[in-house]
């Protein structure tokens, strides 16, 4: 469990959070001016904000990280990508950026 503020521990990807990358696919993408035919979560750990940050590790061969913002449902925002790491190796440790 994470205490407000801090990155809470890493969890095995869920269907939640696969579901949050397939909403960003087209973000990141765009983002990065690459496009991806794999786009699986692997891992994930969540800061609790004024919502909640997802920081999820996505790959199979080549790994990137996504921080991805989830609002609380009572501010009626979408969901956003914050920030894309490239260049991650599956050993990498998901650390908060």
């Amino acid at each position: 469990m994470s205490m407000d503020g801090g990155l809470g521990d890493v969890q095995p990807a869920d269907s939640e959070v696969q579901s949050i990358c397939d909403q960003m696919k087209k973000q990141v993408e765009e983002k990065t001016g690459s496009s991806f035919s794999i786009f699986n979560a692997v891992e994930y750990k969540t800061q609790t904000v004024a919502g909640t940050n997802y920081f999820i590790k996505v790959g199979s061969e080549q790994y990137i990280h996504l921080r991805v913002y989830q609002p609380l449902p009572s501010a009626d925002q979408e969901m956003s990508l914050t920030d894309v790491q490239l260049d991650k190796t599956k050993d990498d440790e998901i650390k908060y950026f």
